[in-house]
């Protein structure tokens, strides 16, 4: 009889242990949830940073193409302007020099 009530000890002892274990797993196992839900959380948060980023530099190569268009036609509308400088020159150059304007 002795011998299977320290068998019943053991088992008790061993389902205590197994409880222990059990418990600390479970613990340990919400404590890595809130990390992975955090961690989530954290990505989710970049990625929409990096989103922004992204509709940013979009908008600033937007801005560098118009730019770029704007200094193209301020070089065309000079050379227009010199043009006809030139051309209202060479008309003033053109006028007899002997008469007087009215």
């Amino acid at each position: 009889m002795a011998s299977e009530m320290d068998n019943l000890e053991l088992l008790e002892d061993r389902v205590r242990r197994v409880t222990e274990v059990i418990r600390g797993l479970r613990q340990e196992n919400a404590q890595l949830a809130a990390q992975v839900k955090e961690a989530q959380d954290r990505l989710r948060k970049s990625n929409e940073t990096i989103a922004a980023l992204q509709e940013e530099n979009r908008r600033g190569d937007e801005l560098s193409r118009q730019l770029r268009l704007l200094q193209e036609e301020r070089q065309e509308i000079r050379g227009r302007v010199s043009r006809m400088l030139e051309t209202f020159s060479s008309i003033d150059e053109m006028q007899p020099t002997g008469h007087a304007d009215n």
